[in-house]
């Protein structure tokens, strides 16, 4: 399994989301930290889910640093995270 099945997979199971989408750009940072040479290094992940409803957005991240907390150890570099629920999402989209 890919890195990005294993975090579509754990964030899909976990958090329901209406909408959820993962964008890599890896490759805008390619070798610039000793022991870069993974594809999916820098991802960034929105995710609408009513699950985080009544959570602060520290505490939404929190959520999601548990969920991926095997993959943020072993292949994520950066990890930047934009978390709504469907209310504020509609407001931006």
């Amino acid at each position: 399994m890919t890195l990005e099945e294993s975090i579509n997979k754990k964030i899909n199971d976990n958090l329901k989301p209406s909408f959820f989408k993962i964008l890599n750009f890896s490759n805008q940072h390619k070798n610039h930290y000793e022991g870069d040479n993974k594809d999916t290094s820098h991802i960034k992940i929105i995710i609408v889910s009513e699950l985080f409803d009544g959570h602060s957005r520290i505490e939404r991240e929190r959520i999601v640093h548990k969920i991926l907390k095997d993959e943020i150890l072993t292949e994520i570099h950066s990890i930047r995270l934009k978390l709504y629920i469907q209310s504020e999402y509609d407001l931006i989209k």
